[in-house]
């Protein structure tokens, strides 16, 4: 048998060369569908200065998984002062979901994705309220909060 490779070593190097890309492939693929590790993310956006009563207030923001792992469900959690009411968030333009105990959950996110989110809000009085919107899995906060005031005027 090794006089045979001796005389013709296509075979073994043919299967090297194999060997090798497969190996290459799974070092250097592999890792991309890694989705292990702690879920982050972060709210980039900014919250309005001035509402009025009774007109719904819409807070643009973009939801941006800054982790490896899925995100799921991704959900929006908002903390409020009582002159504000929250209402439904938009998940990317589609999907309307309500508040329920403070939060609203749409589907899942993927590692490095981001989508857009509008969180809408209904100023019930004058004055001025305190708004803070944190990204979260389920109830699990996984980010820090984005926070704002907002003067509220009578209609």
């Amino acid at each position: 048998m090794w006089e045979r490779l001796r005389a013709n070593p296509r075979p073994l190097v043919l299967s090297a060369v194999a060997v090798a890309l497969i190996g290459g492939f799974f070092v250097i693929v592999a890792p991309l569908f890694n989705t292990s590790g702690a879920a982050t993310a972060e709210l980039g956006g900014v919250v309005p200065a001035r509402a009025t009563v009774g007109k719904p207030l819409q807070i643009d923001v973009g939801f941006d998984n800054t982790g490896n792992a899925v995100i799921s469900p991704a959900c929006v959690h908002v903390t409020l002062d009582g002159r504000m009411q929250a209402t439904s968030a938009l998940f990317q333009g589609t999907d309307r979901e309500p508040f329920k105990n403070g939060t609203a959950c749409g589907g899942a996110l993927n590692g490095q994705d981001t989508i857009s989110l509008v969180v809408e809000l209904t100023p019930q009085s004058a004055g001025t309220a305190n708004v803070s919107l944190a990204p979260a899995q389920g109830s699990t906060l996984v980010g820090a909060p984005l926070a704002g005031r907002i003067s509220i005027a009578a209609s």
